[in-house]
């Protein structure tokens, strides 16, 4: 199984050939348009526009045919924004939730990682119902703790620990979250203002059968400031 998230940045029925190129079985996709997700033009793949208030960008999600994604949860004005939970059916069973951790304007606390915290708080069945995986553009870093007394990066890290979720790259790489060394955003598309915000955190179980990519920003910086990051999971034996 190959599940990949990627902020497009927009346009992404222009820019999808490289990442089903790759062959996912699951891609998540941050700033993508609603008609990008009924596009005809994706051969094998079922598309699902989960979150969005504009129809011009919000987060489409994509599968092969041979799996089944059923939505867990509506968004209501409760809910935390841009976070939806999928059961999804097929080779290997879970509940898998998209994340597009976005601004809540004039509430500091709720803002990107707070709405990580809002859905941890507020619907912690989400996390319970067997094997999790949580993948997207978190727009979060410990680095970033220092100017969040409560509901920041670490604590949410701790906090998905506590449902037995790991961090893929963190715990593959053998690197301290906030000490990353290879970037998943330039700001700006420039190479000088390296961040690490995209992440897919999954059971410690599937640790061994786990492998973890983060695309090249020469590859990627063309079509956005983010790079996709993959992560791949072996068959059961």
């Amino acid at each position: 199984m190959k599940l990949i998230t990627w902020n497009c940045a927009r346009g992404f029925a222009k820019k999808a050939e490289p990442i089903f190129s790759n062959s996912p079985d699951i891609a998540v996709i941050q700033e993508c348009s609603k008609k990008s997700t009924e596009s005809p033009g994706f051969d094998g793949y079922v598309a699902h526009w989960a979150a969005g208030e504009n129809p011009n960008i919000g987060v489409g999600v994509f599968h092969k045919v041979n799996w089944n994604l059923r939505r867990l949860a509506e968004p209501n004005e409760l809910s935390p924004k841009w976070i939806v939970p999928f059961e999804v059916s097929g080779p290997e069973n879970f509940v898998f939730i998209s994340v597009w951790a976005c601004e809540v304007k004039g509430n500091k606390r709720e803002s990107y990682v707070g709405q990580i915290h809002r859905a941890l708080s507020q619907h912690s069945e989400w996390f319970k119902n067997g094997p999790i995986v949580m993948a997207g553009d978190f727009n979060s870093n410990a680095i970033f703790d220092k100017n969040r007394r409560d509901w920041n990066h670490s604590s949410m890290v701790d906090e998905l620990r506590k449902y037995g979720m790991i961090s893929a790259y963190h715990d593959l790489r053998g690197e301290e979250h906030g000490k990353e060394k290879t970037p998943t955003f330039h700001l700006q598309k420039k190479l000088d203002k390296p961040f690490h915000f995209d992440y897919i955190f999954a059971p410690n179980s599937w640790r061994k059968r786990m492998k973890i990519e983060v695309g090249g920003h020469a590859d990627w910086l063309r079509y956005s400031d983010h790079c996709p990051l993959t992560l791949e999971i072996s068959p059961r034996r």
